[in-house]
């Protein structure tokens, strides 16, 4: 079992020791294709074959396919590469489906090195969009770390690339019950909602929210919805598929996946981003022990910045080692409502 060392947990210093994690329970490392064979539950791809409501048998292979045909524009997709599972899948079906695409990757400057290794080796087409502001400026800017609730690193690194073009992402609705309810097979948003949709050949339904079209009898089942935040077409053409059914198809059609996934990663993205709470926070810096002092030297930076400001200081925070124990809740469970406040109160 590897571990941090500090007063806080992190690898400096000579004191107590508060976090240990990383290894499976057994101890034993991850065997190779253990992240994609762990989802395998039937042979072949029956796994990506389902039953409509009149018991008719769908591949959705097949279907992920007709989606991109469906709606694909005539400058390409924005294709939006993660280097993780879903958008590994996806970018894999465009090329089945024989459409026109440009992938794209979203630097955040706190991008785990192996990720970018595997994006660089094995979708060496996606272009790399690096940010206007690193993550350390962004903090430091903010006067705030970001947290489930304060997820201003993802406005500024991740979402704000794509405008005016059709955007594919490997969004699914097994990820969480908001996207479940929130998220169509394509979003489109912005307030030319219309002249993209009649651009696109959608046919639907005209209301006060926009564009809906159902694909079956499922109310939560919509293939068109709009939302009028952000001035871009979203097509999520495996929305509906699960994790059996990304990992089936990966390993059934042998594409290359990151090799995280076999260190026991189940999600990819930022180094110790808060959506995936704190106890993945602690994994992934104890897997990335480099980011440790990027961290505390970035809320150094973002305490004095405060300070220089006038700004409300948590009781906590008394360094930027104690705001990085804080915020991946070494000290305490992490009182959102309270960030919350903290937050505005601090941005006056």
């Amino acid at each position: 079992m590897r571990r941090i060392i500090s007063r806080h947990g992190f690898a400096r210093g000579k004191s107590t020791i508060i976090l240990r994690f990383c290894r499976p329970p057994d101890g034993r490392r991850p065997t190779k294709l253990q992240g994609a064979r762990k989802w395998r539950r039937t042979s072949g791809t029956m796994a990506l074959i389902e039953r409509d409501l009149f018991g008719q048998k769908h591949d959705k292979v097949e279907t992920a396919i007709k989606r991109f045909k469906t709606f694909e524009p005539a400058e390409g997709y924005y294709l939006a590469d993660s280097g993780g599972k879903d958008s590994t899948a996806v970018r894999a079906l465009a090329r089945m489906a024989g459409v026109r695409f440009d992938s794209h990757y979203n630097v955040t400057t706190i991008d785990p090195p192996a990720l970018v290794r595997f994006i660089r080796e094995k979708h060496q087409e996606t272009i790399f969009e690096r940010p206007e502001l690193s993550m350390r400026e962004l903090i430091v800017r903010k006067q705030f770390p970001p947290t489930r609730i304060q997820r201003y690193c993802c406005a500024e690194l991740k979402e704000a690339k794509g405008a005016g073009r059709v955007v594919v992402t490997g969004v699914r609705w097994a990820e969480s019950a908001r996207r479940r309810k929130n998220k169509g097979i394509v979003n489109i948003s912005g307030s030319s909602v219309f002249e993209t949709a009649e651009r696109l050949n959608v046919v639907g339904v005209k209301n006060n929210y926009g564009l809906m079209l159902n694909s079956d009898n499922d109310e939560n089942r919509r293939l068109v919805e709009c939302c009028m935040a952000k001035a871009k077409v979203m097509l999520n053409p495996i929305v509906d598929w699960t994790n059996e059914d990304v990992w089936e198809f990966i390993r059934s059609y042998n594409i290359p996946y990151c090799g995280l996934y076999d260190e026991g990663f189940k999600r990819l993205g930022c180094v110790s981003c808060p959506l995936g709470g704190c106890k993945s926070m602690k994994r992934e810096l104890e897997f990335f022990p480099q980011f440790v002092n990027f961290y505390i030297k970035t809320f150094d930076e973002m305490l004095e910045a405060r300070r220089r400001s006038g700004k409300v200081i948590n009781k906590q925070w008394t360094d930027g080692e104690s705001v990085l124990a804080w915020w991946i809740g070494a000290t305490g469970k992490v009182d959102e409502q309270q960030i919350k406040i903290e937050f505005e109160e601090g941005s006056k």
